[in-house]
């Protein structure tokens, strides 16, 4: 770390937070920037939306193998290092996106930036545990937490805009641009928080021990049931994220402008269960909370559900609108309260666990969101069951697996 980067106080600049959520927030628009797109993309392809949606998933399971690999990598090289090789993957990829003309291109292409996008995000996260402790790292923590929920809010808004200047290739164009400035902040702003010393210790280390704590943390099996539990409910929302498109603009016949309005709702509704959730906590344990939560979602599946089946092809806007928005409201009071839940296990490895569980979520969510799209119908039906699912195999895991009932002994691995 340059000697002159701490203040006067011995730390560091109000200003280095938001450079860090800045580069966080890569993710978020690289995957809802480009959703009110899709059926322009799927046009000028000559395919089905579906078949263009399968571009979501696949960016999810590249930002997650990207997370679980670039981890141990900027420990081993140093967070600046690892940050300009996935910027640089990001760079290339979306500069091949533009020239793509089938949609078996753009899915691979989508990945490989992915997995670019997580070898960067993932330094954001770690030099927060380098440089910041206690209270302090979790009031940038959850600066950043607050940048990833607003940062899908106005994706979709800037992608509908870019869409009125040109076509979808515009998009991309921003997202390459975004990308060009967060190099620079990476190359020119942010420092080196892993020592020379640290560096040089870990690559006399051998390749197996950066990987060998997964191992023990799968070992947990009260651990894995939180994780699991967390993982079906982040399915849940990509099953949505990555239907999005179809759900609005072409069965309810909303327009792209109109677009980011209905989408953004349900983010604002995840937003305000995150801030019932801090006052909750002040009275309730996380684990009493979380099965509250994943309850909730279950019975908003369950009314989605019933709306879709007894409405049929006839469904009003409203009535999908309203189970859809408690549904992933629901997940604002869940996904703090598992996290907790689960990292309360791993006091003394808490960044590989970590690492894993921001991986499960785009892991789960690529897969279950991937799986419902390639069963297709034209119909809401599959999404809806696909939702209940994942929240009934959720609240299961809490239940019996992560046995959620019972009080949580900090470090307990049995």
């Amino acid at each position: 770390m340059p000697p002159n980067f701490l203040d006067a106080d011995g730390k560091p600049p109000r200003w280095l937070a938001p450079c860090l959520a800045a580069l966080v927030a890569l993710t978020p628009f690289s995957i809802d920037t480009y959703l009110p797109a899709i059926p322009a993309m799927a046009e000028a392809l000559g395919v089905e939306v579906a078949q263009v949606q399968h571009s979501v998933s696949s960016f999810l399971l590249g930002f997650a193998i990207g997370q679980l690999c670039g981890g141990p990598l900027s420990d081993r090289w140093g967070r600046i290092l690892v940050g300009t090789i996935g910027l640089t993957i990001f760079m290339l990829s979306t500069v091949l996106i533009l020239f793509t003309n089938t949609v078996e291109l753009l899915v691979i292409l989508r990945f490989f930036q992915a997995v670019g996008g997580g070898f960067a995000a993932v330094n954001s996260g770690a030099m927060v545990r380098d440089l910041y402790h206690g209270r302090e790292a979790a009031r940038i923590m959850s600066m950043i937490a607050t940048m990833m929920l607003i940062a899908p809010l106005a994706a979709p808004v800037i992608g509908s805009s870019l869409l009125t200047f040109g076509d979808w290739h515009a998009i991309f164009v921003f997202l390459l641009i975004y990308a060009a400035l967060m190099m620079g902040l990476v190359r020119g702003v942010l420092p080196e928080t892993v020592s020379k010393f640290r560096r040089a210790r870990r690559q006399r280390e051998s390749r197996r021990t950066l990987f060998q704590n997964y191992g023990q943390i799968f070992r947990c099996r009260r651990a894995l049931g939180f994780l699991f539990a967390q993982g079906l409910v982040s399915g849940s929302m990509f099953i949505y994220i990555t239907t999005a498109p179809f759900v609005f603009m072409e069965h309810f016949g909303v327009s792209s402008a109109n677009f980011p309005v209905l989408f953004g709702s349900c983010v604002l509704g995840l937003v305000l269960m995150v801030q019932l959730n801090i006052r909750l906590l002040k009275v309730f344990e996380p684990r009493q909370i979380l099965l509250v939560g994943i309850s909730l979602q279950l019975l908003s599946c369950t009314l989605l559900v019933a709306s879709t089946l007894y409405f049929g092809n006839q469904q009003p806007l409203l009535a999908w609108m309203v189970p859809l928005v408690m549904a992933m409201g629901a997940i604002g009071i869940i996904t703090p309260n598992s996290a907790a839940c689960y990292l309360e296990f791993f006091p003394k490895i808490s960044g590989t666990a970590n690492a894993l569980y921001g991986a499960t979520l785009f892991i789960a969510g690529g897969l279950l969101g991937g799986l419902v799209n390639g069963i297709h119908t034209g119909t809401l039906v599959p999404i809806a069951v696909g939702m209940l699912c994942c929240s009934a195999a959720a609240l299961g895991c809490a239940l019996f697996v992560a046995q959620a009932r019972q009080p949580i002994e900090v470090g307990e691995q049995k």
